[in-house]
This record gives C-alpha cells, sequence and structure tokens, in this order.
C-alpha cells in the first residue's frame, strides 16, 4: 500500500463510496490515522450525503455533550427542588381538605356532584373530588408543572391508600386520579395525608 499508484487508486475508490458510520464518527472524533484522514477527506469533498451525514453527527455529539453537563445538575439539584415545592404545594391541599371536612360531614352531594376543590395560589396545583354514580369518591390532581412529571404521590383516606404516578396529559399538564370505592370511603373526611413516595 505504500507505492504511490496504490494511494491514488484507494483515493480515487474513497471519492465514489460513501463512508460508513463507523469511519464518519472515528473522522468526527479525530481518531483515524493520516491515511484515514486523507480517504474521508477525499470523499467529503465531493459527497453531500457524508458531509450532511458528519454535520449530524457534530450536532449530535454537541447536544450529547450539553445533556451530560446538564445531568448532574438535573438528578441532583433539580429534582430534589422539585420534590421539595411538590412536598409544600401537596401539605398545603392536604391543609385545604381537611379544613371544610372536619366541621360537619358532606351531606346532601349528589351523585356525579364535586364535593370538593382546591387551586393553589399561583394556580399550579388543583385538586378535586367527585362523588360518582356508583357512590365511590375520585380525587384528581391537574398540575401545569411539566417537571412533576413520574412523581409518585400517595392518598390515603382513613384506612384506604393508594399510589399514583403525574403522567403528561396533552402538551402542558399533568394528572393522576383515584378512585375510593364506597367501601373503602373513610367515615372521617378529615383523616387523610397525601406525601410524595
Amino acid at each position: 500500500m505504500g507505492r504511490p499508484e496504490n494511494m491514488e487508486k484507494l483515493l480515487e475508490d474513497a471519492k465514489l463510496r460513501h463512508l460508513s458510520e463507523v469511519t464518519l464518527v472515528s473522522y468526527r472524533d479525530n481518531q483515524l490515522d493520516k491515511i484515514g484522514v486523507a480517504l474521508a477527506d477525499s470523499h467529503l469533498t465531493r459527497c453531500l450525503i457524508c458531509q450532511r451525514r458528519l454535520s449530524f453527527l457534530k450536532e449530535e455529539e454537541l447536544e450529547s455533550n450539553a445533556m451530560t453537563e446538564l445531568e448532574p445538575q438535573k438528578r441532583g439539584g433539580d429534582i430534589q427542588s422539585e420534590i421539595k415545592r411538590l412536598q409544600d404545594y401537596l401539605r398545603d391541599l392536604r391543609d385545604a381538605w381537611v379544613r371544610p371536612f372536619s366541621a360537619v360531614p358532606v351531606r346532601g352531594a349528589g351523585d356525579g356532584d364535586e364535593i370538593w376543590r382546591h387551586t393553589s395560589e399561583d394556580g399550579l396545583l388543583t385538586a378535586w373530588a367527585v362523588l360518582e354514580k356508583d357512590a365511590s369518591l375520585t380525587v384528581h390532581f391537574s398540575s401545569t408543572e411539566l417537571a412533576w412529571e413520574g412523581m409518585r404521590i400517595r392518598f390515603r383516606l382513613g384506612p384506604f391508600s393508594k399510589e399514583v404516578t403525574l403522567k403528561r396529559k396533552g402538551d402542558d399538564t399533568v394528572a393522576a386520579k383515584i378512585k375510593i370505592p364506597r367501601h373503602e370511603r373513610a367515615k372521617k373526611m378529615s383523616d387523610v395525608s397525601i406525601e410524595i413516595v
């Protein structure tokens, strides 16, 4: 391969064949030897397809590096601060539930009636309870804070306890709901806890 005519043949052949993914990645990462670089350069000067593929790989690497730099911060600080924020909202939500149900039992609510609703002061979190036709109780949670997607909430009402995950609904909200069967509904509606698990 050291003879000049063989090198010229290699360069001529390289102009006609698309570069493999492995070669493009090695070229991008400066891992080719001098001959590999010469062959790749020879092809890239004439092939718009491989130029575009290389450009895409370079953009992909930049995005990957940016995500890698953000990841530790996102995992550590941001997630912990979001958990703390959501815990604060859930504490307010629990207090808002206890107030009306501590005073007097809910009487006279018809099937399908909303018997309770709370929206945080900033409108970020809303929860409401509906007495269903089968006398079960459905508690809904909805938020426009997409950072809370995937957070798990444990809702306990008397002996009933269930965990749900906030899931994305559409483009701008996360939501979850819990259905409490009639036979599991607590007699004392103020005996409630809402927390992150």
